[in-house]
């Protein structure tokens, strides 16, 4: 299974760059075992990776205080990447992207400035941003909120809304994706509780839910979804850390598993994976089990197509962990498959 690795390659004011680039690798599905394919040194600190239509892959890069970049390359045959565009995502701490297939548009995130950038993929080429959006805001946390901080953009499963997750003013803010070719429509905001800082959100497949990990908090937050209106509506939240962890709680990835029969959330500080089973009725979370990633800071992790395996992306540590899921219950079986070494890992994408 071919999947890549996106890795901080040069040194910054915030952290430690020990990666080589982008990162081709093949997963074997028996065994785990993770093997190297080909690097990609132009795929620089390359924060999110997102798939494009047929072999493009996109990838954010950040470039710390100075604008970030959305970059487009082609996946050859033996796994190598050449890059074909790239183009400046007008914000710093770029941090995210997501592909629009519907409207053939990337819209990337850049965290510090919280601004949103829209670019055309046309031809498997990106073009300069022809709209963006620049989040306003503030929370309770002087440190982290002192300003907006936009993290994440997510498409709804109808393709009518734009979800973007802001950690520093603790709201989700919504784009009709109606009137994105009018310029990005100025957003309206959901509120989340004060102080949680939401991070990342992710659908549930088959029910209108959406699932939303605060980075501050460490609470997940389960949301009913309207679609008409574009709303999110408060069900339930709970803890995704230790009742008794006296860290600073660092949420990080949500990820759903294909048989939509469980959610995992990692934890950067407690270097744990937890696991919640979805009620198939509601979506509804109940806590199944947690399990520690084998290393340092797993900023992100990704479940392969076929729901066998997860891959947790330890920054920190420099390293991939492989561990086991049985692709019908989509809980952990506790296999776990070799380490993989690598460099600062910070995203992990299936092909």
């Amino acid at each position: 299974m071919l999947f890549f690795i996106g890795t901080y390659s040069e040194k910054g004011p915030y952290f430690e760059a020990n990666g080589p680039g982008i990162v081709s690798c093949e997963l074997n599905p028996g065994s785990g075992e993770i093997k190297l394919l080909k690097t990609c040194h132009e795929g620089v600190n390359s924060t999110y990776l997102a798939k494009g239509p047929g072999n493009i892959l996109l990838s954010a890069s950040d470039q710390y205080f100075s604008p970030g970049n959305v970059e487009s390359f082609s996946i050859e045959n033996d796994g190598s990447l050449n890059k074909l565009s790239s183009e400046s995502c007008l914000g710093t701490a770029t941090c995210h992207l997501t592909f629009d297939s519907e409207r053939k548009l990337v819209y990337a995130i850049s965290y510090m400035s919280a601004q949103l950038s829209v670019h055309q993929l046309e031809n498997d080429k990106l073009s300069a941003s022809f709209s963006s959006f620049t989040y306003q805001g503030s929370g309770p946390n002087q440190e982290r909120q002192e300003s907006a901080h936009a993290h994440q953009s997510v498409i709804s499963p109808d393709y009518k809304w734009l979800y973007v997750c802001d950690l520093g003013s603790d709201k989700i803010w919504v784009h009709d994706l109606s009137k994105i070719f009018d310029g990005v429509p100025g957003p309206f905001g959901i509120q989340t509780p004060t102080g949680y800082g939401p991070r990342h959100l992710v659908f549930h497949p088959e029910l209108p839910v959406v699932y939303v990990i605060c980075e501050l908090s460490g609470m997940a937050l389960t949301y009913r979804y309207e679609s008409r209106p574009g709303l999110l509506e408060l069900q339930s939240e709970i803890y995704s850390l230790p009742a008794d962890f006296e860290g600073t709680p660092s949420g990080a990835a949500i990820k759903m598993h294909p048989s939509a029969r469980t959610l995992y959330i990692s934890n950067r500080q407690h270097n744990s994976i937890s696991v919640y089973e979805c009620d198939p009725a509601n979506g509804d979370l109940s806590f199944h089990s947690r399990f520690s990633t084998r290393g340092k800071e797993p900023r992100d992790f990704s479940i392969d197509h076929g729901g066998h395996w997860l891959l947790a992306a330890n920054q920190d540590s420099n390293d991939i962990r492989t561990f086991h899921i049985n692709a019908d219950t989509g809980l952990p079986s506790g296999k776990e498959g070799p380490v993989f070494d690598c460099g600062s890992p910070v995203c992990v994408l299936f092909n």
